[in-house]
């Protein structure tokens, strides 16, 4: 569980916590579990980028560490093997597309000239790095489904109140003035 800025962690014992006894002291006060510690959240560690990604990505991949979208608050350690993937994919596409446009007509097996395999590989790695930046909320459809306002990074509720606030303390001053 977590507690302000730290974990709350059990130690395991022999007994389960529904049947140990509990422990008095002498005074007939009950002792803290020994068995719960407290541990100090770490902040989320930031990953470095890939070496094999594309200059490209990793300008994107840092840019979105930077981003407010990469806050604790919206972004859960768990959710940084996805995010991985997401910039690998990225860099997979931008290699296809290289590739295709390097030859985008190619000889087939009856020496007929068709369409390179690679169209294939970008038309797939498009639809997968669509939907995960979808899931991340890196478009701005995508954003607003998610009620995240891009430049600060907080909920669409948290902006219209402080938008309301602002528009508030202008009628205030207004009334004031008049």
């Amino acid at each position: 569980m977590f507690v302000g800025r730290f974990w709350q962690v059990r130690v395991s014992r022999k007994k389960p916590p529904e049947r140990r006894q509990t422990s008095r002291t002498r005074s007939g006060e009950h002792k803290p579990d020994p068995t719960l510690v407290l541990v100090r959240a770490a902040a989320p560690r930031v990953p470095p980028p890939q070496p094999q990604w594309r200059p490209e990505v990793v300008e994107a991949w840092n840019d979105f560490w930077m981003s407010p979208l990469a806050d604790s608050k919206l972004l859960a350690v768990t959710d940084q093997p996805a995010l991985l993937r997401l910039f690998e994919f990225r860099s997979r596409l931008l290699n296809a597309i290289a590739a295709f446009e390097a030859e985008p007509i190619v000889e087939g097996s009856m020496k007929q000239a068709t369409l390179s395999p690679w169209a294939l590989e970008v038309n797939r790695l498009e639809t997968v790095v669509a939907k995960l930046e979808a899931l991340f909320g890196l478009t701005p459809m995508a954003r607003m489904k998610l009620g995240i306002s891009f430049e600060e990074g907080i909920s669409l509720a948290a902006r219209n109140a402080q938008l309301l606030e602002a528009f508030q303390a202008s009628q205030r001053e207004a009334g004031e003035v008049t």
